[in-house]
């Protein structure tokens, strides 16, 4: 027999998926039937867990963000990603990073690092080594957050800028960012934060190290199945550059830049690259074979990719 408790339960879960406010209770069974029920407060009031996603649409630098909810005493250390090097993206649970599922404000550091071996396409350059000390390095503090709304993903953005510049953008097209260009915090066009030089606080911090590297891998086949050795396959980083937010459907200064890295599929028309997390752009190339499709966006890891390719 299923005791009221249960039954109203399982009322409740059924009007919140008509999205009605509801309790719950915890149910407690074991083997020889039903123990009992707990009541867990209104699911409205539980704790709320989001996220945030930092990327870094530089075509030539490397960046590391540092996070933290907002500390008045200035006591809380800060989360620090991984060393992002161009078109790479982190993304973190503020639970995890912070210890909070949902900060009101956050407090921000942003460190822009340059590479050593700048004459080299960055997926060719072994180790992708950078300089020991930022070259951009600022710090914000109590930036709006979940105080104006929770976010799923909370998206920080360094855009590509002159050397000695960094631009951020924070929480793009949300009422976060509203709420941003209306407290004035950053006296810019599109909102952004922008930092010039390095702050003498941060000028002997060294480079973490770099993200970690995932698979960017797929295969080119006749329409058969039979896979197309020797085609070639190029991989390039996406960038961004300042944006007007008021034309919406306008994207002019953002694409993908030069070419990093490349190589040509395997006896069976499989291939592979290794990059950390991001946004990327395959092409293909050959003299003897055309392709469906000749470009393709990815984000990896991926392993999926798939290419027909047509006879010339």
């Amino acid at each position: 027999m299923i005791p009221n408790c249960v039954r109203h339960f399982l009322h409740r879960v059924a009007s919140f998926g008509g999205r009605t406010r509801c309790s719950v209770a915890v149910l407690f069974v074991v083997s020889t039937g039903w123990l009992g029920c707990t009541a867990v407060d209104d699911i409205a009031d539980l704790p709320i867990e989001t996220s945030f996603a930092f990327t870094n649409f530089s075509k030539t630098t490397y960046a590391v963000l540092r996070i933290r909810a907002h500390d008045e005493t200035i006591e809380t250390p800060y989360f620090r990603t991984d060393l992002l090097p161009p078109g790479a993206t982190q993304r973190q649970r503020f639970v995890d990073a912070l210890g909070v599922g949902c900060p009101d404000t956050l407090d921000l550091q942003i460190l822009i690092y340059e590479r050593v071996n700048g004459d080299v396409p960055i997926g060719l350059d072994d180790g992708e080594a950078v300089l020991g000390e930022p070259v951009v390095a600022g710090e914000i503090l109590d930036v709006p957050a979940c105080n104006v709304q929770p976010l799923e993903t909370y998206t920080i953005v360094s855009w590509d800028t002159d050397p000695g510049e960094a631009r951020v953008k924070l929480a793009q097209d949300t009422p976060v960012d509203v709420a941003i260009r209306a407290s004035g915090l950053f006296n810019t066009p599109d909102a952004t934060w922008d930092v010039v030089g390095v702050d003498a606080v941060f000028a002997n911090d060294a480079p973490p190290a770099l993200a970690t590297f995932e698979a960017v891998a797929g295969q080119v086949t006749l329409a058969d199945g039979t896979g197309v050795e020797g085609v070639g396959v190029m991989l390039r980083t996406r960038f961004r550059l300042r944006l007007n937010d008021d034309i919406v459907d306008n994207d002019p200064d953002a694409g993908f830049g030069d070419p990093i890295t490349f190589t040509t599929t395997a006896a069976d028309g499989s291939f592979s690259f290794q990059r950390p997390p991001g946004g990327y752009r395959l092409e293909f190339f050959s003299d003897d074979v055309a392709f469906r499709p000749a470009i393709i966006d990815v984000e990896p890891p991926i392993q999926s990719v798939l290419v027909v390719a047509e006879p010339l």
